[in-house]
């Protein structure tokens, strides 16, 4: 059966009843039995971390077999509710003049993707009025990120579960930041769901939200971080990548301080998968499988490209074994952290980005750290503790090492 078969009601409800009472009598029966010796379980975890990864899985199979919407927050939805201020919701206008490159026009030109006025959030310290979106203070930093989700769900939104990254690394792990600013970029769908926002929307989203931190913010791209976890770091690298090897009407070459990249999603081809691969090893320690099992967010992403294109462009895919030529595809990028859980499915995905950094930049652009016992982004859950604690402290030491060197 393919995604979302029990998308209509009364389907829905039938689907999610049947789904809660197997999960309540039947699954975590089963789980508890079969994972009660710790010698049983995947990774050194609790028989509860072991239960509560499973039901995540559960949670997103099931989301894939109904509808995402519960995972979106349309912004459009909370301004005509009178939160726009409360929530820091900002807009920002289209920057078509950035969309220059040909392998980006084209792919744009054929997905009828165009540059569109996007809403953004911003947290943190707001202007002397109390409200969001103020002119750059002198020489103030900010870091920019971007929410995971497979690109087929999520929200800017601070109360979307992202949220919760930045608003702990504003509590003490950005010292020195002391606002984050995420655009709600555009989600991509395909059948049965309406085809929209197919790459590369998500990367002409981006730029026009980093466009608005220079041009109309008044932010140095040197005090600019680029942030993301999952979905959000492929997007997050994309741009980076793009702003620094490009030549930007009214940016110039305009490269920011650096990156931070949180377990990216990163090879939608599937060329990492199979005996041997962190995706096949990791199988009973994370939570992502519908995700990579579906060619769902492949087809949402290439629109009317042809599918092997998930395989092969190194924008969609940065981490696929299958690229004609990935040589050179990162030269000229920042300093790099890139974090990534130990027990994650996605592992190999991560370390073929590292890879493919160090080649082009050497190794002192690129700093890795595989977070032990980790599953998919540890720091998006506040339960995945010591190791959401540890992904921090690597995030707070990076960061201060990166403050430093530029003095």
């Amino acid at each position: 059966m393919g995604s979302f078969q029990f998308r209509r009601q009364p389907l829905t409800t039938l689907y999610y009843v049947y789904s809660l009472i197997s999960l309540l009598f039947v699954k975590v029966p089963y789980w508890a039995i079969r994972f009660a010796l710790p010698s049983t379980r995947p990774q050194p975890w609790t028989l509860g971390r072991v239960i509560l990864v499973k039901c995540y899985r559960e949670l997103i199979k099931i989301l894939f077999n109904s509808t995402v919407a519960p995972m979106n927050i349309d912004a459009s939805t909370v301004e005509k509710s009178g939160k726009a201020e409360e929530t820091g919701l900002v807009w920002i206008d289209a920057a078509p003049e950035l969309i220059i490159v040909p392998e980006i026009e084209e792919a744009a030109r054929i997905n009828g993707i165009k540059a569109e006025r996007r809403p953004g959030y911003w947290i943190g310290k707001r202007g002397p009025d109390g409200q969001v979106g103020q002119a750059a203070g002198p020489d103030e930093k900010v870091i920019y990120g971007f929410h995971g989700g497979g690109f087929i769900m999520g929200s800017a939104h601070p109360d979307f579960h992202t949220g919760h990254i930045y608003k702990k690394m504003l509590a003490g792990y950005a010292r020195g930041y002391e606002r984050i600013f995420q655009v709600d970029y555009r989600l991509s769908s395909s059948d049965p769901l309406p085809r929209e926002g197919a790459f590369p929307a998500s990367l002409i989203d981006a730029l026009a939200g980093y466009k608005s931190l220079v041009l109309e913010l008044g932010f140095k791209p040197s005090n600019i971080i680029i942030m993301g976890e999952s979905a959000g770091a492929t997007i997050a690298l994309n741009l980076t990548r793009y702003l620094s090897q490009n030549d930007l009407p009214g940016l110039g070459h305009a490269s920011p301080r650096g990156q931070l990249l949180l377990s990216p999603a990163a090879d939608w081809g599937k060329t990492q998968q199979g005996p041997g691969t962190s995706f096949e090893r990791n199988w009973d320690c994370d939570m992502v499988h519908e995700f990579l099992l579906s060619d769902y967010v492949a087809k949402s992403l290439v629109g009317n490209l042809p599918l092997e294109t998930a395989r092969t462009n190194s924008w969609i895919s940065p981490a696929s074994l299958h690229l004609p030529s990935p040589e050179g595809m990162f030269k000229g990028l920042p300093p790099t952290s890139l974090l990534v859980g130990g027990a994650e499915m996605l592992l190999d995905h991560s370390k073929t980005i590292r890879d493919r950094i160090v080649a082009d930049n050497g190794d002192t652009a690129m700093d890795f750290y595989e977070i032990p016992h980790a599953a998919h982004v540890p720091m998006t859950h506040a339960w995945h503790e010591p190791e959401s604690r540890w992904g921090f402290e690597h995030c707070a030491e990076w960061l201060e090492a990166l403050d430093k060197a530029a003095l």
